[in-house]
């Protein structure tokens, strides 16, 4: 043995993970270097650890150089415990301390600190000191089993340490190492018991060794074989095991112990087989000298072994060594002791030893060292066979055939039966055939145990035609003729086997032979196996009478359960139905028939009927159908009797289940036979028919899921079971069923829409969720890496997992509970906490006993399983994910014991990517959801972290971060871009992007801070490569900018990537491979996962967003890129239309078109062809649409009509112009519409007909945006072609009668609350078609019809008081009715002004049912003046404005509602006027009644805002509308001044003698001449703050102007007009420039508001007030029945009111006044005199001659009163007795208290009000109110004016006639 140098010790568990190849995928060089470098040591084995007597260093020495002197006592005592040498017990802690130790610092301290805790730490350090001394011998077991294997990875490696070693040596070593350990003693402390618990250590030492010893026994068996040993070496093995007595000799272990009993057994069987194999020489003659030394040697010795079980075989072995190698078989005497060791062997059972030696866990897998015991076993047989098996008697030896089967289960012992037919055990199946049926248990195991190993085949076909035929002799059947001694011939026909169709033909020859049971008849003919089975059965059958329940004991039983079990595995190998046989056909139909006998009697054979079972269940691949219907008709499985229950949770609880035969066979037979042969086989059917798929979940799945979750799994525990294995078995089953159903559920295969389907579902999370399953889930889950390690260490074999073990459970069990809670939402919820995840977090932790969490993380650092540390790190990311829980206090580890047990696996190049890529992903997890463990990951706040290590301060510096790897992540990202597409870069990829997508960026500061970060990140966007990426890393990145750029960032080099990113040569291939879609639709995964095309479209979608919002800020797109981004995404959207099986992509590509569009404010075509081009692929999209246009998705409805709308605004140049085009996209239009109109309808009248739910509310909700991008598209469309469109544009529309439809719709929507912006947005394209040419299709509608009545108020406002918090939202409020009523209102106003005489029925119809809401809604300024109400109160006020024209007819319809409106109007204008004074109360209306109070409360100065400068406006724009309703019923100014007759009892006064502005506190005021005048002063002021200038617009055009005294000032005043416009649309400063002197002291609102009015308005508003003032002061002042004082006081008051009005004229208007000094010469602008022939009624001029004024909305408001009054002259005049008619009181009047109904209507002609835009005509000198002022007040100064001649207005003329007129006013009767 080879001396091993300084005493180093190894880190053997680390080498163990290296070369055992089933750990780490470890290089073949490292692999060769890391053993080589072991040699010694590998050789040493065991004895490498030398005692504490080995060396002279003493401890304290060692220490003391070590500066660990603190540590003394410990490592003393350590040493003490281990025995163990001072250098190799210092290396041993401190491997321990770093490799295995799993907990903190502090924690260490505690357990150094007290005895108890010391012990524990003593005795895990010397736990990991014995499985270092273990894993020595396991890398020594591997290099023997593999060195000579091929196919072993590491073949090659293995084989160059063993030929360094040699195997001589490695013999000699181990031999050694044998007698070390079995004359070992334990440490001298141990022995003398003064150690804490010095039993326990004894009995652990004691173990240890045990195993240590039976591990080099194996070492030993495998050297024999491939070295066989001399013979000094056996005789030395022999002495030692003797010493040993086979392992018996153990002074520390206790027989009673079930642990040390199965060490004790091992160590028996191992010696045994050692011995057995060092005396198998299966060619004698080659070992002839060493076969003489040996039988000399130890013949004694071996025949005096001959009182124990274990010496039989050994007696055996020695008989047949002795026969074959000598002459003892010649010599009787010789003969005769062989023959009596025999028997010995056979009185010891020797048979039934080697059958538990081949059935113990030992040697039960298929591993070399097991090879190698079963063939010295067969080579025995064979010995024995050739030897004694001549007339068949070894057949008669009990335990032969079992073992016999045993040994050729396996595929190697096998084949080599098949191919000897005529040598060895071959004559053991030779005499089975000769003597069937006698033997057919027998029969049927072989052929069972052959099947299992592969040859089922030969079998098979030697079973169906097997050569004779055994009958007991019954001479009334059996005719014979004796044709020889003892041989016969039949000569009758025979039928052995009644109701069976098989015959024995007459002539068959046969052999009498005499039994034990009787005298046989030995027919020679050919007889089917399954013939017999089929007779048997029926026997069976026939005999179940006479059965009285000892079942188990029964013959006929046995053989039928053994020929089933055989026909069970032939069934299992036959792939199709016709490989059944026509004589297999009725056994399993029989074995239904069977199940039925027996199911009923008391005490079931519960073997029988389990395979009875089991052949069911074989056939069900080959007829599932009828094998289902026969088993359901048995009624011998759970079911559930209600199958129409509606909650899950009443299946799960076992409501109406009833578990049949099968719970009552388990309760009353099997649980008293602790076997449970019948579940078994139950479980087989359940897991066997599930695989199936047939989606019987209620007959099969469902009840069997709840049998096993409700009676079964939860008390599995407490049941007895006589083989461990068994229960394990059972366990496995039921996991795997349940993992079985969650990969049904999980898989795309399974029926997602299913009821069932998702009931299944639903009763297998909740049952394992709660605590009854939960809890033993958990159990398995937390054994703990100790104790799975350590059964492992146990088993012989650790390159190999039991199928069944509890390793296996561990994992099946993690993996259960990963799906459970991933699917657990589906139960509970994903905010609620189900019991079982309660009872994972059981807080605080000194509670928590099962500490599940640390458990699972515990497995990280397994040895022995690969996939054991993978799952553990994918539930703690499941766990992390799932639980709204900190993961951190549940693992209960510092920050630097959770980066050990991750982080250092991830740099560790032997570790496997799969180990690396599962703590990537958990902590891509843990990013999401734990904070904690994130900084822990991160190493956050790390420099602050100080902690004690004995007793020292320091700053500890346990594993790396994250960090560090993804820094080499960058570095590897730059040198080689495409490193991004392999599993473990994009896994880094993922985790960058959840720092993103979380807003964790500041845990990799340090990364951000390297200049060139963004640009190695990146690096991969600006790869041009061929092939086609990999889209899910790359979304990542684009989705991490995104981010970015969205969190505004200001990073100069990630703008720099981006405006790389955008250059054509990298911008185009990425949009093509953006763009680059499939026409399949993808797959719907289980999980939220989506394909990786779908997810980078929309991360590109969502970048492009970001950037267009953040644009010019950030970066701007360049044009060239942009428009070809534009065109590709159009073409791709337009390409997508046609596959629209998968909307994700087609909605996704549309509402990012819609983002690009909304940049252009032009076409973005450089060409008419691409326009056309563009229109083309539009229509052809649109097209598509109205095909499809119901089965569209809502978000891809949305966004086709905002890009269809804003196309019409692009490209309606090209509409207007190609009709073809144009008619093409109308009719999709109409089509669009139509289809949504008849949507609404369908869904308003569900509505109306149930009570509205909230989920219909929703849907209709949902459903209401798309009709309104549709109502948008119609205003759009209206807009376009009615400005410049064809004549018949409407015709589309008209043939589907859509205005009918609109008109309909709105009368539906109307009254419903939840449809109010669908009325709204309704409402508004009817307002925009009847402002169009279309408006006339509304008189053929029945409008009022319609709308009259649903526009009424809905029923609450009437039914329920007014409240201002209203929780119920459903409910309407008066505030959400104002925009419907007012657009209402507004609809009618423009049909009627369109249509007058032909609409006026409708509208007075409206009036008269309508009175009460129009009043209010013109009172309503008093309550509030918020926008709503403010657009509520001008319609109002326009449509009266409108009819107030038509009052006769008003009057006659409905004169009280004339009455009561025009009264309203009063009283709206006295408001109006009043809040040009009261900017609080203003304030506070247009704030609303929220906040009211807070205003009334404020004491500061009201801040002029933009809101009151608005409301004035409107105000003043209600004042114009008032006064327009006013002057109808008020004398006309041309009358009261040119008429030659004066009527002054048709009128009555409209304006109180009041001057002086209104008190505040009157409740109930009237308008006064006082009012009327402030507001003229009030809109002088403004225009003289607004520096409001004239500049003489013409507003007639004339033929031919004459030059002479004529001054043109229009080139002058162009320029001035233009600066004037342009200076009137900004927002005016308060400037004082002005001189106020002439402006009147009356009350004025603030300087500051009037400079920001609408200077136009208020000059609209100064004309009209001017009208209504001048015509109530002529009337009053000429007024017979007023008092002339009164009279006095309005001509004064006038005189002194409007002077600042006088002052304005002479300033502003007329422009000669400084020249002239007299303001009543007019200045002329043109002149044009008319011959006497000419006509005195001309007509109007030419469009051509028309002049239009620009103007705004409030221009059109102008009323142009010098062309009103030339109209008026030319009127004919009444006649005089025309007059004659009853006085009519004005409804307004100030005596307007009389509730007389009106008459007749007023007289005065009602006229149109004219406009600047309209047609100029002729004007007369007469025609000129100038002219008569002069004629009136002096000579005339302009005789060129006659009355034929016609002359050029301006818009001065008018201010001047008014000025003039008030200036005469005063002083003239």
């Amino acid at each position: 043995m080879p001396a091993v140098e300084k005493y180093v010790i190894y880190d053997w568990k680390r080498l163990w993970q290296m070369v055992s190849g089933i750990h780490y995928e470890t290089p073949n060089d490292t692999v060769r270097e890391e053993l080589m470098q072991v040699c010694s040591e590998l050789q040493a084995g065991v004895l490498q650890f030398k005692p504490k007597s080995a060396s002279n260093v003493q401890l304290s020495v060692l220490l003391k150089e070590k500066k660990q002197e603190k540590l003394l006592p410990f490592t003393e005592r350590l040493q003490e415990l281990l025995n163990l040498e001072s250098a190799q017990c210092w290396e041993i802690l401190c491997y321990y301390l770093t490799k295995e130790y799993r907990g903190s610092a502090s924690l260490l301290t505690q357990l150094i600190s007290t005895e108890t805790n010391m012990s524990n730490l003593f005795e895990d350090i010397r736990h990991y000191y014995s499985l270092e001394r273990m894993i020595v011998l396991k890398i020594v077991k591997n290099l023997l089993i593999f060195y000579n294997v091929p196919n072993h990875p590491y073949h090659n490696e293995y084989r160059a340490v063993v030929e360094k070693l040699t195997l001589q040596r490695l013999l000699e070593s181990y031999l050694d190492q044998l007698d070390s350990l079995i004359n070992e003693l334990p440490p001298r402390k141990l022995l003398a018991g003064e150690c804490f618990h010095s039993e326990d250590k004894l009995i652990s030492w004691s173990e240890r060794n045990a195993r240590e010893t039976n591990e080099v026994l194996h070492i030993l068996l495998l050297l024999s074989e491939h070295l066989p040993l001399n013979i000094s070496q056996i005789k030395r093995l022999f002495g030692t095991i003797k010493q040993h007595s086979f392992g018996r000799i153990q002074n520390y272990l206790s027989e009673t112990h079930v642990y040390h009993q199965e060490l004790t057994k091992s160590l028996i069987y191992s010696e045994l087989m050692l011995l057995l194999k060092c005396f198998d020489f299966e060619q004698p003659a080659d070992h002839d000298k060493l076969i003489e030394q040996l039988l000399e040697a130890l013949h004694v010795e071996v025949t005096s072994l001959h009182h124990r079980p274990e010496h039989g075989p050994l007696l055996l072995c020695w008989t047949l060594l002795r026969l074959r190698a000598t002459n003892d078989a010649e010599d009787a005497t010789s003969l005769l002791r062989c023959r009596q060791l025999g028997k010995r062997a056979v009185e010891l059972k020797c048979f039934n030893i080697w059958q538990s030696i081949v059935t113990h866990p030992m040697f039960s897998d298929d591993s070399l060292l097991s090879r190698i015991v079963r063939k010295t076993i067969y080579n025995q047989l064979n010995y024995m066979c050739d030897l004694f098996d001549g007339d068949g008697s070894c057949a008669r030896y009990e335990g032969i055939y079992e073992l016999l089967c045993e040994l050729l289960s396996w595929p190697q012992l096998a084949k080599e039966f098949f191919k000897c037919e005529d040598v060895g055990v071959r004559s053991l199946y030779n005499t089975l055939l000769e003597n069937f049926p006698l033997q057919f248990t027998h029969l049927a195991k072989l052929a069972q145990a052959l099947t299992k190993a592969g040859l089922g085949g030969n079998i098979k076909n030697q079973l169906e035609s097997l050569p004779m035929l055994a009958l007991l002799y019954d001479e009334r059947e059996h005719k014979l003729n004796e044709v020889g001694p003892d041989e016969y011939e039949l000569t009758t026909s025979v039928r052995p086997f009644p109701r069976i169709d098989y015959t024995l033909p007459a002539g068959t020859s046969c052999s009498a032979v005499q039994h034990p049971s009787g005298f046989y008849m030995h027919f020679r003919c050919s007889v089917n196996f399954f013939n017999a089975l089929h007779h048997e059965i029926n026997c069976l059958l026939r005999d179940k009478a006479q059965l009285h329940g000892d079942f188990d004991s029964n013959e006929r039983i046995q053989r039928v359960e053994a020929g089933l079990k055989y026909l069970e595995l032939a069934v299992q190998r036959t792939k199709s139905i016709s490989g059944i046989s026509t004589e297999m056909v009725h056994p399993t139909e029989m074995s239904i028939d069977l199940l039925s006998k027996f199911k009923s009697v008391q005490y079931p054979p519960v073997g029988l009927l389990s395979n009875c079972l089991n052949v069911c269940t074989a056939l069900l691949p080959l007829v599932d159908e009828e094998i289902f219907a026969r088993i359901t008709n048995l009624d011998i499985l759970p079911t559930i009797s209600n199958e129409s229950l509606a909650d899950y949770k009443l299946y799960a609880i076992a409501i109406g289940f009833e578990s049949r035969f099968l719970g009552s066979v388990i309760d009353n037979v099997e649980k008293k036979l602790e076997r449970y042969d019948f579940l078994l086989a139950y479980l087989n059917f359940l897991r066997t028919y599930a695989k199936l798929k047939k989606q019987r979940y209620m007959q099969v799945e469902i009840p069997g899921l709840i049998f096993l979750l409700r009676e079964v799994f939860p008390h599995l525990h407490t049941w007895h079971f006589k083989s461990q294995q068994e229960k394990n078995k059972i366990y496995f089953e039921v996991l795997s069923f349940i993992c079985d159903l969650l990969n049904i559920i999980g898989s795309n295969e399974g029926d997602k829409k299913s009821t069932q389907h998702q009931l299944l579902l639903n009763v297998c999370i909740y049952s394992l969720l709660n605590l009854d399953n939960g809890l033993v889930l958990l159990r398995f889950v937390g054994v703990g890496n100790a104790i799975v390690q350590y059964n492992m260490e146990l088993e012989s074999n650790w390159m190999q997992q039991q199928p069944q073990g509890l390793m296996v459970l561990v994992r099946l069990s993690m993996r259960i509970l990963m799906q459970v809670l991933s699917l657990k939402s589906s139960v509970y919820g994903s905010d609620n906490l189900s019991p079982l995840e309660a009872l994972i977090y059981t807080q605080p932790k000194q509670r928590d006993t099962l500490r599940i969490i640390p458990t699972v993380c515990s497995y990280m650092s397994n040895i022995f399983d690969r996939w054991l540390p993978i799952v553990s790190c994918r539930l703690l990311k499941r766990i992390a994910l799932e639980f709204n829980m900190s993961l951190l206090a549940c693992l209960d580890m510092e920050p630097g014991q959770i980066r050990l047990t991750f982080m250092q696996k991830l740099p560790d190049e032997l570790e496997s990517d799969s180990v690396k890529i599962a703590i990537l992903e958990l902590v891509d997890a843990c990013i999401a959801k734990q904070p904690g463990v994130t900084e822990a990951f991160f190493k956050v706040n790390y420099a602050r972290d100080k902690r004690s290590y004995f007793g020292k301060e320091c700053t500890p510096s346990i594993g790396d971060s994250i960090v560090t790897y993804m820094k080499e992540f960058l570095t590897a990202l730059e040198a080689q871009p495409l490193t991004i597409e392999q599993t473990l870069p994009s896994k880094i990829m993922n985790i960058f992007h959840s720092l993103w997508k979380h807003n964790l960026q500041m845990l990799v500061d340090e990364l951000l801070k390297e200049p060139q970060f963004w640009r190695k990140l990146c690096s991969p966007l600006f790869l041009q490569s061929s092939h086609k990426p990999q889209l899910r890393v790359y979304t990542q990145l684009i989705n991490i900018m995104s981010i970015e750029i969205y969190s505004n960032s200001q990073s100069a080099e990630l703008r720099e990537v981006l405006k790389k990113f955008f250059k054509r040569e990298y911008f185009e291939p990425w949009l093509n491979n953006v763009f680059d879609l499939p026409k399949v639709p993808a797959e719907q995964a289980r999980s939220d996962e989506q394909p990786d095309w779908i997810c980078c479209l929309q991360s590109f979608k969502d970048m492009t967003i970001i950037l267009l919002k953040k644009q010019p800020k950030f970066i701007t797109i360049p044009d060239a890129e942009f428009k070809l981004l534009a065109q590709k995404c159009f073409t791709v959207l337009v390409e997508r239309s046609h596959y629209l099986e998968d909307m994700r992509p087609f909605i996704m590509l549309a509402e990012l078109y819609i983002f690009i569009l909304q940049q252009f404010k032009h076409a973005y075509t450089s060409s008419g062809d691409e326009e056309q081009q563009l229109m083309e692929q539009l229509l052809q999209l649109m097209g598509r649409i109205c095909a499809c246009y119901e089965d569209l998705h809502v978000r891809a409805k949305e966004a086709c009509l905002a890009i269809i709308t804003k196309c019409a605004h692009l490209y309606s140049n090209l509409l207007i112009r190609e009709s073809a085009l144009a008619l093409r996209f109308l009719n999709c239009v109409v089509s669009i519409i139509c289809t949504e109109l008849q949507h609404m309808e369908k869904s308003v009248n569900l509505e109306q007909q149930s009570a509205l739910q909230s989920a219909d509310v929703e849907a209709s909700k949902m459903s209401t945006n798309s009709l309104i991008l549709c109502l948008n598209l119609l205003k759009a469309v209206a807009t376009t072609f009615h400005q410049e469109g064809p004549g018949n544009w409407d015709l589309p529309f008209v043939s589907v009668r859509l205005f009918q439809r609109l008109l309909r719709c709105v009368s539906y929507t109307l009254p419903l609350h939840s449809k109010q912006v669908l009325s709204v947005q309704l409402l508004d394209v009817l307002i925009v078609f009847a402002k169009s040419n279309c408006s006339v299709e509304f008189l053929h509608c029945d409008v009022g019809e319609h709308l009259w009545l649903k526009l009424l108020p809905p029923r609450e406002f009437l039914q329920s008081k007014y409240e201002f918090n209203k929780q119920n939202t459903a409910v309407w409020s008066i505030e959400q009715w104002w925009p419907i009523y007012a657009r209402g209102i507004e609809l009618v106003s423009i049909i009627y002004d369109k249509h007058r005489k032909c609409f006026l029925e409708e509208t007075l119809q409206f009036v008269g049912i309508h009175e009460v809401y129009l009043v209010d809604s013109l009172l309503l300024g008093k309550q509030s003046l918020e926008p709503a109400a403010m657009q509520l109160i001008k319609a109002t006020i326009q449509l009266v404005a409108s009819l107030a024209e038509q009052h006769k007819d008003w009057a006659q319809e409905h004169s009280s509602s004339l009455f009561n409106i025009m009264h309203a109007v009063q009283s709206l204008m006295c408001h109006a006027t009043s809040m040009f004074h009261q900017q609080r109360n203003l304030k506070c209306l247009l704030a609303g009644r929220r906040s009211q109070l807070e205003i009334l409360r404020s004491t500061e100065t009201i801040a002029i805002d933009d809101d009151i400068i608005n409301a004035c406006n409107d105000l003043s724009e209600i004042i114009i509308y008032c006064v327009k309703a006013l002057q109808q019923f008020s004398p006309d100014l041309v009358d009261l001044l040119c008429s030659s007759y004066y009527e002054p009892h048709k009128w009555q006064p409209i304006l109180d003698v009041k001057f002086g502005a209104p008190k505040l506190n009157e409740s109930n005021l009237t308008l006064t001449f006082g009012m009327v005048s402030n507001m003229v002063n009030i809109y002088v002021k403004a225009l003289n703050m607004q520096n409001h200038g004239f500049h003489e617009a013409p507003l007639n055009a004339l033929a031919h102007v004459e030059q002479g005294d004529i001054t043109d000032a229009a080139s002058s005043s162009n320029l001035t007009a233009d600066n004037s416009s342009n200076a009137t649309q900004q927002p005016r400063n308060f400037s004082k420039s002005m001189s106020t002197n002439s402006i009147s002291s009356a009350a004025c609102p603030s300087n500051e508001l009037l400079a920001n009015l609408d200077g136009q308005l208020c000059l609209v508003a100064l004309e009209h007030l001017l009208m209504l003032i001048a015509s109530q002061s002529i009337y009053v002042v000429r007024s017979p029945d007023l008092e002339t004082c009164w009279k006095q006081i309005v001509r004064r008051d006038i005189s002194s009111e409007l002077l600042s009005f006088n002052e304005f004229v002479r300033r502003k208007v007329i422009v000669d006044y400084r020249d002239s000094r007299c303001q009543w010469v007019r200045r002329k602008h043109g002149l044009l005199k008319l011959k006497q022939g000419q006509s005195a009624h001309l007509l109007p001029p030419t469009p051509s001659q028309h002049v239009r004024r620009s103007s705004s909305a409030a221009n059109e408001l102008r009323v142009n009163v010098v062309r009103r009054l030339h109209l008026q002259q030319h009127a004919t005049p009444t006649a005089p007795n025309s007059l004659e008619m009853t006085r009519v009181f004005s409804p307004i009047g100030a005596t307007a208290g009389a509730s007389e109904v009106v008459a007749s209507t007023p007289a005065t002609d009602s006229r149109k009000r004219l406009y600047a835009a309209e047609a100029s005509e002729e004007r007369h000198p007469e025609d000129d109110p100038a002219a008569i002022e002069v004629q009136y007040f002096a000579a005339s100064t302009e005789p060129e004016y006659c009355e034929l001649s016609q002359v050029q207005l301006v818009e001065e003329d008018y201010l001047q006639l008014m000025s003039a007129l008030f200036s005469v006013l005063p002083q003239h009767e």
